[in-house]
């Protein structure tokens, strides 16, 4: 494949990544984003490159304004790499739409709705639970404090020690399956989907002492 990254040093980049945005997980977004890429018909020298790079941690960048600085980040680096340029700004587009929670930035190129399905596909199934679940540890919030049907509504969000995995699911994790572009990413998508709500189904039940 042309235009081949360096992933050994890529690896470096992430030294200050957190728990669920390491580079275990830009490993399985690249091998997911690879998979729906060829499935899909969609330039997999982009999609692979974009998923390498789309978590990259920029110092003084906020976790909300991560993406931007990440597409800012791989613009320079590959464009210093010698990319041909039509490649590059796919994959800064690829990057800077990848966010669930940036709704003003919607992926255009078929790249792009590979890279966003990878990554939301790394959020749900077992691995979604369990890096909600370690993300959760790394900040000290509560395992769990209430329902999911009892969590308040979008404008009301815990906050802090209180916002628990549970809330993640109710407020994101639940959300992503329908957001998903490509058949090929729905597909797999259903299955991590049902496992999920069924695992939050029962940590509910056995928290409130019914199971």
């Amino acid at each position: 494949m042309p235009f081949q990254l360096d992933e050994s040093h890529i690896r470096t980049l992430y030294a200050a990544g957190d728990t669920a945005h390491d580079y275990d997980h830009i490993l399985r977004v690249t091998r997911m984003g690879e998979r729906i890429a060829a499935a899909e018909g969609a330039d997999q020298t982009v999609v692979v490159a974009a998923a390498l790079l789309h978590d990259v941690p920029v110092d003084g960048a906020s976790r909300k304004a991560h993406h931007l600085a990440a597409a800012d980040f791989a613009g320079e680096y590959l464009t210093g790499l010698g990319w041909p340029q039509e490649k590059v700004e796919n994959v800064i587009h690829c990057i800077r739409s990848h966010r669930f929670r940036d709704q003003s930035i919607q992926p255009e190129t078929l790249e792009a709705k590979c890279l966003y399905d990878a990554d939301k596909l790394d959020s749900i199934g077992a691995i979604g639970v369990a890096r909600a679940f370690a993300h959760s540890g790394a900040y000290d919030s509560r395992i769990w404090h209430q329902p999911a049907a009892d969590a308040p509504p979008d404008n009301a969000k815990p906050t802090g020690a209180n916002y628990t995995p549970v809330h993640e699911f109710v407020y994101k994790l639940q959300r992503l399956l329908p957001t998903l572009y490509t058949a090929t990413a729905r597909s797999i998508g259903q299955q991590r989907h049902d496992f999920m709500c069924a695992f939050y189904a029962q940590l509910d039940e056995e928290m409130l002492g019914r199971k």
